[in-house]
């Protein structure tokens, strides 16, 4: 039988291809049509099928599906290292009133360099911090149009302020800033939430598919856990609109078939099922809904979170974990919540190094637990590929290594001293390696990152330029007193 032609044919060790079945390939090949996996197995029995134009060939080396970052936020990148405990970090100042959109443009290039870098291949990024800044549909654009550039995939987290928890100062404003004038004026939830679905209708698919849009709405539940920063109460009078706002955040993203993206502490979901009622509170987790942190859940919200199977995104190395307790991962996972491992964006004090963080759940769940047995590494790695796939309703195109899915293809270079030997590439990679031992990175069959180099952006001038953005945008602030050293 005449062999078929393929774009692309990557050999290497060993294919994981986190399936259902956690099939490990050794001495394998992928082979790429366009966007495309068309076959997988066998060095030899993918090369009785397909002859390439081009091939890799990656002796020494892992593929992965490219990893899924399912949280985190826009903006952290260039206001790195500017954190202190008792005065916090500059974000609503710069975010909000000192940011130009060029500011966001080259902050969304930085990203996407680094997630790229790290094999990263989709991440979730909320434009800002809490709130979004949708006050101006500009700041998503350019967020959108640098992910663009790059080759890579998002899921672009927009949506209106909290009306009772908020982060920022009332009345809201923010200041646009265009050809070196500034212009500051107020804003509302509704405009917000105009602006939200005016993103959702123009991007949500867009750029071939790799970028996606979803609604960030902060507390979808409540908000119970004591937040040291901002004081807040909620009162019984604002119950009715508290459920009224969030039915109708549950129906925006049910119209446009997107996914519904908050945050939970301890009692938010306990304070639902009382106020709310369980039957509103189910409605509002009825279709794909996923909640950052989820630290110190009770018993209660855990059970009802696995029933809804809802999907959690872990921040195993973040301040909340001080102030209310880690997020109970395992039994997320026995409950039958989609539980996944993300960075939380680029700052204070992290990165977007998503294998670095497979460590830190662990750790946690073994100290939480007394057990090293409650998290697996073959699991951890589920929660960074299909079961984040999942999380964000995307595991019918990405997540796993398997014909007819995108070829998002991340591939680890274990011929290092820390990785050698290598008896359990799942436990090598959960303990070991980390995001700088990545070689090579495809996104829709596109080769982004080869030999740790990348093949179509200048590194060196996203750099510069980020730099230069960073520095304007802390004129007129004093930044100083947000160093702690």
């Amino acid at each position: 039988m005449e062999n078929k032609f393929c774009d692309l044919l990557v050999c290497v060790d060993d294919v994981m291809t986190m399936d259902s079945n956690d099939s490990v390939i050794h001495d394998g090949c992928i082979a790429i049509t366009n966007d495309t996996i068309v076959s997988v197995g066998e060095v030899s029995e993918v090369r009785e099928l397909y002859s390439a134009k081009k091939e890799m060939n990656l002796r020494g080396m892992v593929a992965l599906p490219g990893l899924v970052d399912t949280y985190g936020h826009a903006g952290h990148g260039l206001i790195k290292s500017l954190y202190h405990p008792e005065h916090g970090w500059p974000t609503n100042p710069v975010y909000f009133h000192n940011s130009t959109p060029q500011w966001w443009y080259m902050e969304s290039m930085l990203a996407s360099v680094e997630r790229i870098r790290f094999g990263v291949t989709t991440g979730y990024s909320v434009i800002g911090a809490t709130p979004a800044r949708t006050d101006n549909v500009i700041y998503a654009e350019k967020n959108i149009e640098a992910v663009s550039k790059v080759g890579s995939k998002t899921v672009v987290g927009v949506g209106p302020p909290d009306p009772f928890v908020s982060h920022v100062p009332i009345p809201w404003d923010g200041t646009l800033w265009e050809d070196g004038e500034a212009s500051r004026q107020l804003f509302t939830y509704e405009q917000c939430l105009s602006n939200t679905e005016n993103i959702i209708k123009n991007y949500h698919g867009s750029s071939d598919g790799r970028i996606e849009v979803s609604l960030h709405y902060p507390y979808l539940l409540s908000r119970q856990a004591v937040h040291p920063k901002f004081p807040y109460y909620y009162d019984s009078k604002d119950i009715p609109e508290m459920i009224a706002k969030a039915q109708q955040i549950r129906e925006i993203a049910d119209k446009y078939g997107v996914l519904l993206h908050s945050h939970a502490f301890v009692g938010s979901v306990e304070y639902a099922l009382k106020e709310f009622g369980e039957e509103i509170t189910k409605d509002l987790l009825d279709g794909p809904t996923l909640f950052a942190h989820c630290n110190g859940l009770l018993d209660e919200e855990v059970e009802l979170l696995g029933q809804c199977e809802t999907g959690i995104a872990v921040v195993p190395f973040t301040h909340e974990n001080l102030w209310y307790g880690v997020c109970p991962v395992s039994d997320l996972l026995q409950a039958g919540a989609q539980v996944t491992v993300s960075t939380d964006g680029s700052a204070p004090y992290t990165s977007y190094d998503l294998i670095g963080e497979l460590s830190r759940v662990a750790w946690s769940e073994w100290h939480r637990t007394g057990s090293q047995e409650s998290v697996l590494p073959t699991k951890l790695l589920r929660m960074v590929t299909i079961d984040a796939a999942k999380a964000l309703n995307m595991d019918e195109s990405i997540g796993s290594i398997e014909v007819g899915k995108k070829a998002d293809i991340t591939v680890i270079d274990f011929e290092k001293p820390h990785l050698t030997p290598c008896y359990s590439a799942p436990w090598m990679l959960s303990f070991y390696a980390n995001g700088n031992d990545v070689d090579t990175v495809i996104v829709d069959g596109n080769v982004l990152l080869h030999g740790g180099e990348y093949t179509d952006v200048d590194v060196e001038e996203v750099i510069r330029d980020a730099k230069n953005e960073s520095r304007k945008a802390l004129e007129g602030i004093d930044y100083k007193k947000y160093i702690f050293s």
